[in-house]
């Protein structure tokens, strides 16, 4: 039988969110034609491959500034999670997005990604990035706890591993939900400190690699934390979309496809993916885009989810879908970048916005045409 984990985490709050101040990270994302809050230029039917400005999903291209300094500390384990913010101009309440990092735990996590963290804070989206950072003797026996995880089966070394269990999953996951339920206050310091408000009505879990784990798991997908273990729940109903780049298919993470069950079959909707044929991690080459793809393939079909997937073969790897080729001098990578982005943006204009422009846009074909060696899947 599944078991279900209380998704409420204590936490205390160890630095408040201070807005206002800090080192701008401009404003050069692509598109000019930006609409205002309703969302960005939508679908054009001059989209074609001789013409691709036209099948970008423009940014609203803001100025956005980061703020450092930040952390929450999660009293059932005593880890302090450094969070960096990415705040855009406006005056609130903003929607917001949670980014979980790629790899394993790491101190400094908060500070990657930063081409996806400048993508969607430039598009009017506060961006938290968490760090995940290596777990304690004390706290792994915690976390592990939380997870049903045998004593004897729980060490720092068994959760070292991002992929061979499901143990990172869990901490990834619980550390978002730990600033899940920390966003009420987060959103109230903001604006004691003369900033905007965190709609928390408009917000989504992404991430990339190992850090697309949470949102996953945050929308209902099931995992096993170690092998054998019964598959558990983390489901958090406060996010409204998820984001989901280089998912992990069956046989890694903690995650299953049986015949009796898998680990997608009851996740909600709406969700954003993307993977492909060049999505190839150098220290996992068994690990291929079609296994990654099984993610979005077992999920139910009920109009809700997209998924972008490169047909390339010969250029770029894993690191393309967290967006580290967007400046490449290969034109191709260059597209399929600029699909990734304009998906995410419309996706999350769409769903968290209700923008009609961008569910134009994820109704068309500009997608594929943008980025050329692709396909472009709606279920």
């Amino acid at each position: 039988m599944q078991r279900s984990i209380e998704a409420g985490v204590g936490l205390a709050l160890a630095l408040l969110l201070a807005v206002g101040c800090g080192d701008s990270s401009g404003s050069g994302a692509a598109g000019s034609g930006a609409s205002g809050p309703s969302g960005g230029g939508g679908a054009n039917s001059q989209c074609e491959a001789e013409d691709l400005t036209a099948c970008d999903y423009p940014s609203r291209a803001l100025t956005a500034t980061v703020q450092e300094g930040i952390a929450i500390t999660d009293n059932k384990t005593g880890r302090e999670l450094p969070l960096l913010a990415r705040i855009p101009e406006g005056d609130g309440p903003l929607p917001l997005v949670v980014w979980s990092h790629g790899g394993g735990f790491n101190q400094t996590g908060h500070k990657q990604a930063a081409e996806w963290g400048k993508t969607l804070a430039e598009h009017g989206y506060v961006v938290l990035h968490i760090a995940h950072v290596p777990p304690t003797l004390d706290s792994a026996a915690a976390l592990c706890e939380l997870g049903s995880v045998p004593p004897a089966d729980c060490t720092v070394d068994a959760a070292s591993d991002e992929d061979d269990n499901g143990l990172i999953a869990l901490v990834k996951t619980l550390d978002v939900i730990a600033v899940l339920d920390r966003l009420p206050q987060l959103s109230e310091a903001s604006v004691e400190a003369g900033g905007p408000a965190i709609d928390l009505d408009k917000v989504a879990v992404a991430g990339w690699s190992a850090g697309a784990r949470a949102p996953i798991v945050t929308h209902g997908a099931r995992f096993q934390a170690l092998p054998n273990l019964e598959p558990i729940t983390l489901t958090h109903d406060l996010p409204r979309a998820a984001v989901a780049l280089s998912p992990m298919g069956p046989g890694y993470a903690g995650f299953f496809d049986e015949a009796d069950g898998n680990t997608w079959e009851d996740m909600r909707a709406p969700v954003f993916m993307a993977t492909g044929e060049n999505d190839i991690k150098p220290s996992k080459p068994d690990v291929s885009g079609a296994d990654r793809r099984i993610a979005f393939e077992r999920q139910p079909a009920d109009g809700q989810r997209w998924l972008l997937y490169s047909t390339l073969t010969d250029v770029g790897g894993h690191p393309s879908f967290n967006l580290e080729d967007q400046d490449s001098s290969d034109e191709r990578l260059v597209r399929l970048s600029r699909a990734l982005s304009s998906g995410v943006r419309a996706f999350l204009d769409a769903k968290l916005l209700g923008s009609a422009a961008g569910e134009a846009w994820l109704a068309s074909d500009n997608a594929q045409t943008l980025a050329g060696e692709a396909e472009w899947v709606n279920k």
